[in-house]
């Protein structure tokens, strides 16, 4: 299994597994939903939610405006 959140790739589980735990970042998957998720992640779909719950994309530049270790000096916000 590879875990949709992570990519944690945590071997083959018996079929008859249909929830599991991630032993990297500890979500709880459905088999089959984590499934679905990682079909369309590789099919070229955007990262599954963001913190928030939603389809938003950060750009680069607004995320590097967040992101104290990109400038000497910056504090963050």
């Amino acid at each position: 299994m590879h875990c949709s959140c992570c990519g944690f790739s945590g071997g083959k589980l018996d079929l008859s597994v249909r929830e599991w735990e991630c032993f990297n970042c500890v979500a709880k998957h459905d088999r089959d939903e984590n499934a679905a998720i990682n079909i369309l992640v590789a099919g070229g779909q955007p990262e599954t939610k963001n913190g928030r719950g939603g389809q938003r994309q950060t750009t680069a530049k607004v995320a590097a405006a967040y992101e104290t270790s990109t400038r000497r000096g910056a504090t963050a916000r």
